[in-house]
């Protein structure tokens, strides 16, 4: 299907077509993994993401008479007179998702337009054939001499992000994880009208492989790009609430969606972001989260020694060595603080902050800090979200949306911590410091009106 639509265009070439379709034949944990890189144009070129931007929806689909199975299998052999499929609307790397009506009866009356998502067949055996290979190529080259690979792929802990990625994945495969991810981002959201998510339908259960939402009308948000470049207020707009959504996310609810392409991200008619397929999400422990929110805020109050202490601390917790493994532990310190002297002017830190994450790698790398696979994922969708931003509004002052979010959830980390001792639970400490009417939401309010 994406080469079809590819030759349709007459875009890309014979090399593209090429590497579309040997993508294609590598299964889902490769499709994956472009679905994210075609979403960076600053990073592969505007003509890579063109033609690789076709595997966020348009994968080969599997075949009508698996769909009817997976249907009977769920909801019984009626399920027609209930379940109205109208047409197949994408195919993905995990499922295709079709437009529908449901109705609460057996009438065959159509009560709610919904999306129903049916896995493809023998995707669970592929995925894991995907992740052994990728789990086998890693051990491989950390057996290799280290003239052949160099240190870089010890520290940057890759067999670490492999797992990481490999639990994300196959929690994906159950679309029951889905549901109840619908469910915990729904109440997360509940008093954002900026951003939505589909949400589940009374009456129709799901089950590990088909589920029934909410059908959201939409644009993909590059679409919607392309064809409103002049509403530059509204594209500014929803810029700074996707922006907010994802350091929320992040930072104070530690509830990621971890599949934020630009094929999973719409723009409604009412011009708010929609969010779809959240069957991957990532939720840090609390010691990764704390480690994530400690460097980054570090980071955005300039202080890059602290942010430094702060990788190497992690990094000795992980190895639990009894000593730390830095090489020239000074030198790191020193260079995570010239970094945050370079990101304190024009060029700040949360404007440009996928350019200064492949720095640290590298610097982790070089005096053997094992980064933290949770910092990573964490990176991985900051850089997503920089893509999205800069297609809607390149002009956009990111500091201004990120920092009271980040340094709002590092207040609200250490406001547990003494809320613990005057018999305070977190839900109560949350709300104080969600709300404006409390001196935290005086602090807040300065913070967000406040020059870096």
């Amino acid at each position: 299907v994406a080469l079809a639509s590819l030759d349709k265009d007459g875009e890309g070439g014979w090399y593209m077509r090429l590497c579309l379709r040997s993508v294609e034949w590598s299964g889902a944990a490769v499709i994956k993994l472009m679905q994210w890189a075609s979403g960076r144009p600053d990073m592969f070129g505007s003509e890579f993401c063109r033609v690789f931007s076709r595997l966020q929806d348009a994968t080969t689909p599997h075949s009508w008479a698996h769909t009817e199975e997976v249907m009977r299998r769920a909801y019984g052999d009626d399920w027609k007179q209930r379940i109205h499929l109208t047409k197949l609307i994408g195919s993905g790397c995990i499922g295709q998702v079709y437009e529908g009506y449901v109705s609460s009866t057996n009438s065959g009356t159509k009560d709610q337009k919904v999306a129903i998502k049916v896995r493809h067949p023998c995707v669970m055996r592929d995925i894991d054939d995907d992740l052994d290979l990728m789990r086998i190529a890693v051990v491989a080259m950390d057996h290799l001499p280290s003239a052949a690979r160099g240190d870089a792929l010890k520290w940057l802990n890759a067999e670490g992000i492999v797992e990481e990625f490999a639990k994300m994945l196959k929690h994906q495969l159950d679309f029951r994880a889905e549901a109840r991810n619908l469910v915990r981002f729904n109440n997360n959201f509940r008093k954002d009208d900026s951003i939505v998510f589909p949400k589940l339908v009374e009456g129709f259960d799901a089950y590990p492989d088909v589920l029934i939402e909410s059908f959201c009308e939409g644009v993909p948000v590059m679409q919607y790009v392309r064809e409103n470049c002049d509403d530059r207020v509204s594209m500014t707009r929803m810029c700074s609430a996707g922006i907010a959504a994802v350091c929320k996310m992040i930072f104070v609810d530690n509830f990621l969606h971890g599949d934020i392409h630009p094929g999973n991200v719409l723009v409604g008619h009412d011009k708010r972001l929609i969010f779809l397929d959240v069957g991957i999400v990532m939720e840090f422990s609390e010691a990764d989260h704390d480690a994530i929110v400690n460097v980054l805020s570090s980071f955005i109050r300039a202080d890059g020694r602290a942010a430094g202490r702060f990788l190497i601390s992690d990094s000795d917790r992980r190895l639990a060595t009894g000593a730390s493994s830095a090489v020239d532990v000074d030198g790191y310190i020193e260079k995570m603080k010239a970094l945050t002297d370079r990101a304190s002017g024009k060029n700040y830190f949360m404007e440009h902050c996928g350019a200064y994450i492949t720095y640290i790698c590298d610097c982790a790398a070089m005096h053997h800090v094992m980064l933290n696979e949770a910092f990573v994922s964490a990176a991985l969708a900051i850089k997503v979200q920089e893509g999205i931003a800069l297609a809607l509004d390149p002009a956009v002052e990111c500091y201004r949306i990120a920092n009271p979010i980040i340094l709002r959830s590092e207040l609200y980390r250490k406001l547990i911590k003494v809320g613990e001792k005057f018999g305070l639970d977190a839900e109560t400490v949350k709300s104080l410091l969600m709300s404006k009417d409390t001196i935290v939401g005086m602090w807040e309010t300065m913070s967000s009106s406040s020059d870096r």
